[in-house]
């Protein structure tokens, strides 16, 4: 019986039992690095919701469609019942695009705080200018019997209203202020946005006769976050943006032909020719609505670069090289060393390096994530280097493993 204990006591001290520990060991320490995942992915979801309702209150990621011109009018459909022939008015809407389309103004970028997290903002003034020609019923629909030019309105869809900050009115024709009334003002579409009714402009509406071309200027100030879009809704789109937001990413179905990206913000120019999108320049409500435009959305996202919960979850993938170089430290120490390290003590080891990332993930909300990882990584560094100090009961080796996790 002491022979067996000896015997066993004696495996239990040999390098090679040693390896095969330590190999366990990693295996046994990815179920604490998993938890840890899960607590970064927690987190960064904490900070996605208050992203969210900062943007219910504040404003979300903007998206303007338009301005269009909705005209209604009426068709005659003949139905046959029996021997007898019944005629019904229906009633529908014609939508116009613009001939041109200028969109230029600056987006001042800011950040809010809630909590211990930051959300970025912007407020966009941007003014809004082109011209429409003169409207063809006939383009839309050739069967039209009955059009209301009186009717007709401007629409102007915003994705996000609740980010205006101002009244805005649109000016026609150099002259004439016509204001802007809440919602697109077209049943049966879900878009939101704003109208202006065009017959309070007796330049551009006279009785039932088709609109004259018309020129039309607006201003709007509204906020948002995340990003800025718009739609190329016009025979020829011209958009000029800049911002102090230094981190753009131009996104969506046209780049800019311009761009300057410096420290200080970006500017970037857009220029979409209706040829460049499969989309006519008139069209029934009933063949596809607004949204016709949306698969040719273009703009810019206010992308945040450094991301420290994804830096961290970066860092947590390099999790089994940390433990196997630090095990791997001691396991060669104890080696030149007359002391030995119990298993328990090599478990205590991993155990602090997992607590390594815990410590970067809380640090990184308050002091952001370069601090964060140096605090953390000396805290760590020093804490173990300092144990393997006095369970190897050399100061020596104690360095050693502080220049080992300095390089880690």
């Amino acid at each position: 019986m002491t022979d067996l204990a000896h015997t066993a006591g004696r495996v239990a001290r040999s390098p090679g039992f040693k390896f095969f520990l330590i190999a366990f060991l990693i295996l046994l320490l990815l179920v604490p690095l998993l938890i840890v995942l899960g607590l970064v992915s927690e987190r960064e979801g904490r900070s996605r919701e208050v992203e969210r309702d900062v943007a219910r209150t504040w404003g979300g990621a903007q998206t303007l469609t338009g301005p269009f011109v909705v005209v209604p009018y009426a068709v005659r459909l003949e139905s046959k019942e029996g021997d007898k022939i019944i005629t019904q008015m229906q009633e529908r809407r014609a939508i116009f695009l613009p001939e041109d389309l200028a969109l230029s103004g600056h987006g001042a970028s800011k950040v809010l705080h809630r909590s211990i997290f930051d959300v970025n903002v912007y407020t966009a003034t941007l003014k809004v200018e082109g011209r429409f020609g003169a409207l063809d019923m006939s383009e839309v629909d050739p069967n039209a019997v009955s059009v209301r030019w009186h009717d007709a309105t401007l629409v102007l869809a915003l994705s996000d209203v609740a980010g205006l900050k101002e009244a805005a009115t649109v000016t026609l024709n150099g002259g004439e202020a016509v204001p802007f009334a809440p919602s697109l003002g077209v049943p049966g579409t879900y878009m939101s946005g704003m109208h202006a009714k065009l017959a309070g402009a007796p330049s551009v509406v006279q009785g039932d006769a088709p609109l004259k071309p018309f020129t039309f200027a607006a201003d709007l100030v509204f906020t948002g976050s995340s990003s800025l879009t718009v739609a190329p809704a016009a025979r020829e789109t011209r958009v000029d943006l800049v911002s102090d937001w230094a981190h753009p990413s131009f996104t969506g179905a046209f780049l800019p032909v311009e761009r300057s990206v410096s420290a200080t913000g970006f500017t970037a120019k857009w220029r979409v020719p209706h040829l460049a999108r499969s989309v006519p320049n008139a069209w029934t409500l009933s063949d596809g609505g607004f949204e016709r435009l949306s698969a040719h959305l273009f703009g810019v996202n206010f992308y945040q670069p450094l991301d420290f919960y994804d830096l961290v979850t970066r860092a947590l993938k390099y999790g089994i090289l940390f433990l196997a170089a630090g095990f791997m430290g001691v396991f060669v120490l104890e080696l030149l060393s007359t002391r030995r390290v119990h298993a328990v003590q090599y478990f205590l080891v991993g155990l602090a390096m997992v607590f390594f990332y815990v410590l970067l993930l809380s640090l990184s909300e308050h002091i952001g994530f370069t601090p964060a990882y140096a605090v953390a990584s000396t805290a760590t560094g020093g804490m173990l280097s300092l144990y393997v100090s006095k369970a190897l009961e050399s100061a020596r080796s104690g360095l050693i493993m502080a220049g080992l996790f300095a390089l880690l």
